[in-house]
């Protein structure tokens, strides 16, 4: 849906069908889990100069993760826009929002002022961050300090200011209620190495376990092999099945359809098992319609 300047994709909201979706009850499925929501900050994303990259490839990583991005939107430079749309994850229960963007030198990086704005608090330069960032550059006095520096140096009070390993602006991270946020830079190379370092641990703690996947083909069409998503599902607790309709093939047998059958568990050992479960019940049903199946990946 279209929310202002705003383009918001909400999995969980949104009436219109996602693409590649063959079983509608995935998303009620993953709903159980702690949701996470993406912002990408920027009116030059809203103006088509430069494509969102970050949210998609961070959308991979944390369904690699085993977690549940509920929403992903690309916001305008808006201090009231953005004020008013990342204040509301904050009254849901919304777990994790991430930002991207609007963390950089000039008048119109706004993140950071939205942030403490949200927070009721005010803003502080993180001394710590100033002589990093001193060091970095062979400043030797304070005062030598530019304004954009110190502007990068800035954070909500009581918020941690994480060190950027790969640029200058730090990973900001501040918690409301039970919400946590998390503000990236934009740079996609820099978004890459904090999600590393600073999220990636933070969002495996959150969806603490084990993941086990692997990527089976069938010989069937979507609307035959929906049902059996949902049966498969349905019968085995903390697994995932979705088929791929995009990357499906047309041949002399029929349709060739991709299904990633995913488990999740505490241990390596129970998460396997849960899988094997999954893929024998789902190997039995596809028989069933008088069909076959083949293991492509993760086996």
């Amino acid at each position: 849906m279209i929310c202002g300047t705003a383009i918001i994709v909400d999995a969980a909201a949104s009436s219109e069908k996602p693409p590649q979706t063959t079983c509608p009850g995935d998303i009620e499925k993953m709903k159980h889990q702690p949701p996470i929501e993406i912002y990408s900050i920027g009116t030059e994303l809203l103006n088509g100069q430069i494509q969102d990259t970050n949210s998609y490839w961070m959308a991979q990583q944390i369904a690699s993760l085993g977690g549940y991005v509920r929403r992903i939107a690309i916001l305008d430079d808006d201090v009231d826009e953005l004020r008013t749309v990342l204040d509301d994850p904050c009254a849901r229960d919304t777990r994790l929002v991430i930002t991207t963007g609007g963390l950089g030198p000039t008048p119109d990086d706004l993140t950071v002022e939205v942030l403490a704005s949200i927070l009721d608090v005010d803003v502080e330069i993180d001394e710590d961050l100033v002589q990093r960032f001193m060091e970095n550059r062979s400043i030797e006095k304070r005062g030598d300090v530019s304004e954009g520096l110190l502007k990068m140096a800035t954070r909500p009070v009581g918020a941690i200011a994480h060190p950027n390993p790969a640029g200058v602006a730090p990973c900001v991270e501040a918690v409301k209620a039970d919400t946590t946020l998390c503000a990236l830079p934009g740079p996609p190379r820099e978004v890459e190495a904090l999600f590393r370092q600073t999220l990636e641990p933070m969002i495996a703690e959150l969806y603490s376990g084990t993941r086990a996947s692997l990527r089976v083909v069938v010989n069937l069409p979507e609307s035959q092999c929906g049902p059996i998503l949902h049966s498969v599902m349905d019968a085995c607790p903390n697994t995932y099945l979705k088929a791929f309709v995009a990357l499906s093939e047309r041949t002399a047998d029929g349709q060739r359809l991709p299904v990633d059958i995913v488990a999740w568990a505490q241990t390596e050992e129970e998460a396997t098992d849960l899988r094997a479960r999954a893929l024998s019940l789902f190997e039995q049903q596809v028989a069933e319609k008088g069909s076959t199946m083949e293991i492509v990946e993760g086996a």
